[in-house]
């Protein structure tokens, strides 16, 4: 049985492949609903509204890793399991009064609210108004089954998110296939809605079994320490929320199906960032802690360089991957169905900017583990505000001055002075860690990747006359081949020689045993 509670090692090992399986789910859920709806303004109404109410969702439940978990579990420690019990149900009637009372708001008008917070014309969502109305219960669960989901993992039960996810990622692709003939879009909020419900009754269930968890009220009293840092977290997380809402805002005021293909684009792109650098930025981020509470920083010095360069090493050529072939990859993946020629183009604009992110945000990742290790709380919460502020102005100007362009080349913008400004910022606050071979890294694993960029794009006419997935295949095979070839004479990323060498090493003396046995 996978809900039960599991050592560290054995979490991160099923979380991971779980992990994998919910994002693969996520993916596969676009897809079938690009085939059956496409890009049109219903689609953009049903996105801006479900991410509108992720993003409020992930604002409120913020708070459980950086404040309520880590406070429950030291009561859970010192006081004992039934204060940590108390403790937590404060916040869980807590966000059961907040977002009912903003359901009741909603609920009762819901265009009105909508037309408050977006770009949309008033008449296409008062088309559409069936789709904010179902949306609106959305705004109690996810918060809730968040905030239970976080409880089970405080107790060990690490795989609890990933099934959660798989189980919304099931009910939104079965009603989906079964009912959008009769239900049309509305499908995959009523899945969406199941599910959740499904969800939550599973967590109380289980929560009671296998936590003996009581959801009776008691009266406690919360120190003023713990909300002075919920204030202090929520005036950081306000800004990272505004940042992520703003690219929805802007784009709602052009034509329809703008939103449905920055979504579509926004998850293609994400994926490298979320199976590759996510997975290698919780494990490292562990060992950080570690060694910096050890004050081992030559340790830390050595991870965060060779990890970093590993990982520029493997995203570039995504990132590169992601330029040349963006209509390419958006049409394999997207275009059939209701998914038209005009999507495939938006989506794939998108694609070919907002790819260019992963090396970039593999650095920003890393960066933010060393903050979080070395527990420079004020600074980290000061340089996420002024980034996100710098962000949205981005954004703003970027879509007024160059269209919708301007988005993902805000970002690129932004994150490429990042990677720049993080050297003084390491440099204050972490001299031991020698960010400038960082940088010599990132330039050195760009110009190859540049060479062999130069190397498709004059054989791309070539390339892209062939059939879609054989141009695909045959471009990777190029690309990955040259510079790995590249690398090894070059000897830009050293690891990545020796990894070579191991696997080949490993294949050859499998080879001579299986000679030996016959």
């Amino acid at each position: 049985m996978f809900i039960k509670a599991e050592s560290y090692k054995r979490g991160i090992v099923v979380s991971t492949v779980f992990n994998i399986i919910n994002k693969g789910l996520v993916f596969l859920n676009s897809i079938i609903v690009a085939y059956f709806f496409g890009t049109q303004i219903k689609t953009d109404i049903y996105f801006y509204a479900y991410n509108t109410i992720m993003i409020f969702s992930l604002f409120i439940t913020s708070l459980n890793a950086s404040v309520l978990i880590p406070e429950s579990m030291r009561l859970r420690i010192q006081q004992g399991e039934s204060a940590a019990m108390h403790f937590l149900n404060i916040f869980f009637y807590l966000y059961i009064a907040i977002t009912l009372v903003i359901c009741g708001i909603v609920f009762f008008d819901p265009v009105r609210a909508f037309t408050e917070i977006s770009s949309f014309s008033h008449s296409s969502l008062q088309t559409e108004s069936s789709i904010l109305l179902l949306a609106t219960p959305l705004i109690l669960l996810i918060p809730i089954v968040n905030l239970l989901t976080d409880i089970m993992t405080s107790y060990k039960h690490f795989s609890m998110p990933m099934i959660v996810g798989i189980l919304n990622g099931i009910f939104s692709i079965l009603f989906v296939l079964l009912f959008h003939k009769v239900l049309d879009v509305l499908s995959l909020l009523t899945g969406l809605i199941l599910s959740y419900i499904i969800n939550f009754t599973i967590l109380v269930v289980l929560m009671r079994r296998r936590l003996h968890w009581k959801f009776a009220f008691h009266r406690v009293r919360i120190e003023k320490r713990i909300w002075k840092n919920i204030g202090f977290a929520q005036a950081g997380n306000i800004t990272t929320s505004l940042s992520t809402y703003a690219p929805l805002y802007v784009l709602s005021g052009f034509h329809g199906g703008m939103i449905t293909s920055l979504t579509f684009a926004q998850q293609l792109s994400a994926m490298p960032t979320n199976l590759i650098t996510n997975q290698f930025s919780s494990v490292t981020g562990i060992k950080f802690n570690e060694l910096y509470a050890k004050r081992e920083f030559d340790g830390i010095n050595r991870i965060f360089l060779s990890t970093s360069s590993f990982l520029l090493f493997i995203l570039m050529p995504i990132s590169g991957m992601f330029f040349l072939y963006a209509p390419q990859i958006t049409s394999f993946l997207f275009e059939r169905g209701a998914f038209h020629k005009s999507g495939v183009e938006d989506t794939a604009l998108f694609l070919k900017y907002l790819g260019l992110l992963l090396p970039m945000m593999a650095i920003n990742t890393f960066v933010a583990r060393l903050f979080m290790a070395g527990q420079k709380i004020m600074e980290s919460f000061v340089y996420q505000v002024i980034f996100n502020i710098v962000l949205i102005s981005f954004i703003f100007v970027g879509v007024h001055r160059l269209g919708i362009i301007g988005y993902p080349a805000a970002q690129v913008a932004l994150y490429l002075l990042n990677v720049v400004f993080s050297y003084f910022l390491l440099r204050w606050f972490f001299p031991q860690v020698k960010y400038g071979q960082v940088l010599v890294d990132f330039l050195k694993i760009l110009g190859l990747n540049l060479l062999i960029f130069l190397l498709l794009l004059f054989t791309k006419d070539l390339l892209f006359s062939l059939y879609t997935l054989l141009s695909l295949v045959t471009g990777g095979a190029i690309y990955v081949g040259a510079l790995l070839v590249a690398n090894r004479y070059l000897k830009v990323n050293s690891e990545i020689n020796a990894m070579l060498d191991r696997v080949r090493t490993y294949l050859y003396t499998y080879k001579n045993a299986s000679k030996n046995t016959e």
